[in-house]
């Protein structure tokens, strides 16, 4: 995926806007985890016991997920400088303060902004399911909407892979970096050209969505898990690595 975009389109009364690549790949072409659904779900391997018919509702469960799901990302590459805890970029305004930003962003080329979500189909299907009274269905189509959306966060990496060395996704809300950084970050990522928002208590809409960067020809290795606190986090991946 080559494109041409390291510094801003435009200048205007409105400040600087950066230019966007947009992808919509196919639902059913995300590596969804099935053990990620599951532990989502509270499954504890070797312990927890199911029959036959409780895989055969989380199977349908991901299944109607997937097919309510719209996935779409907006990507934006901006150039940054960092600097003790600082991390700046060219736009105006658009700064984050974070240790563990600066240290995984430390040495990069700049960033890939990005904001992905699956559309409002997922939130709608676990609406109508408890509406329903289906609740261990919706239950199910919920834990499956997270992991299709982390699948998309891996498709989004596995797409940029040719652009050079990349680090982990990391976002607002990880480690030490203030969750009210989404609001900008969305907007700068492109979030409004896929129907994705943040409210100004930093709520996502829709709800399976995701927001973060990925720095480029960053020595400063992949990150993810070893920078953030969250210990007990169900997507964290047990070599250490946080997608």
């Amino acid at each position: 995926m080559k494109w041409t975009c390291g510094m801003p389109a435009a200048a205007g009364g409105r400040g600087m806007d950066l230019p966007r690549k947009l992808l919509r790949p196919a639902a059913v072409d995300l590596a969804l985890d099935r053990s990620l659904v599951m532990r989502l779900l509270g499954y504890k391997e070797g312990r927890t016991q199911l029959q036959p018919q409780h895989l055969a509702l989380v199977d349908r469960g991901i299944a109607m997920t997937v097919a309510a799901a719209t996935p779409q990302v907006s990507l934006a590459y901006c150039a940054v400088a960092v600097a003790d805890q600082t991390v700046a970029t060219l736009l105006p305004g658009l700064a984050w303060r974070s240790r563990s930003l600066a240290r995984l962003l430390r040495g990069a080329a700049g960033v890939y902004l990005v904001a992905a979500t699956l559309g409002p189909g997922v939130d709608e299907l676990v609406a109508s399911l408890f509406r329903q009274e289906e609740y261990a269905l919706a239950t199910i189509a919920d834990a499956a909407g997270s992991a299709l959306i982390h699948a998309l966060g891996e498709y989004v990496r596995t797409a940029l892979a040719e652009e050079g060395s990349l680090t982990a996704l990391y976002g607002p809300g990880y480690g030490d970096w203030p969750v009210g950084d989404q609001i900008a970050l969305t907007q700068a990522a492109g979030g409004p050209l896929i129907g994705l928002t943040s409210s100004e208590t930093c709520y996502l809409e829709p709800q399976k969505s995701l927001v973060g960067v990925m720095g480029v020809g960053s020595p400063g290795g992949r990150g993810g898990c070893s920078l953030c606190t969250m210990a007990g986090c169900t997507y964290r991946e047990r070599g250490g690595a946080h997608t």
